[in-house]
């Protein structure tokens, strides 16, 4: 993103690597971005587009950032999703990944299965929005996706490469494709 003459500003979500706090499972996602995002746009020299780039549960914040009643993010001008989980309860009866049934069970209060499955507010996207899914990410569900037939939930680093450079020739085309 660097090289293509952009800012870029890494977040980790409370509860994962380096970062404080207890993981709510992106329910403190959306608040948390958009205080990091108006930090970042008061910032000398950034100036747009202001593109939220999240892998897996960032992917779920990002969306849930510009979806939701009252978002949190009014600055962003595009969402790409990578390997987000939209529809919880459909990722939670699809997996056959104990950690995260227990995950989803230790963490999710009983609201925040539909408050916090982007689905319920698909029709609230307010930014031109992109969700990136490998054929192979049995843990994605509910979603009209830009599929790499070869990739898994997690892009390896070639991957990554073409999904940047599609989302910098998506934004400054300025429309879905």
């Amino acid at each position: 993103m660097h090289a293509a003459g952009w800012h870029a500003l890494s977040l980790s979500q409370r509860g994962w690597r380096g970062s404080a706090g207890c993981d709510d499972y992106g329910l403190s996602g959306p608040a948390d971005l958009g205080a990091a995002l108006e930090w970042l746009t008061g910032q000398p020299g950034v100036k747009g587009p202001l593109v939220l780039l999240g892998f897996s549960m960032g992917g779920l914040s990002a969306l849930l950032s510009v979806s939701v009643p009252g978002g949190q993010v009014s600055c962003a001008t595009h969402v790409v999703a990578v390997s987000a989980p939209t529809d919880l309860r459909a990722v939670y009866d699809t997996s056959s990944l104990r950690f995260l049934r227990r995950c989803y069970d230790a963490i999710l209060t009983p609201e925040q299965w539909r408050e916090g499955s982007v689905v319920t507010h698909a029709a609230r996207l307010n930014v031109p929005t992109l969700v990136v899914v490998g054929a192979y990410d049995r843990e994605a569900a509910g979603v009209q996706p830009l599929e790499y037939a070869d990739m898994a939930h997690e892009p390896d680093e070639a991957q990554w490469a073409v999904i940047v450079r599609e989302l910098v020739t998506w934004t400054r085309r300025g429309s879905v494709s």
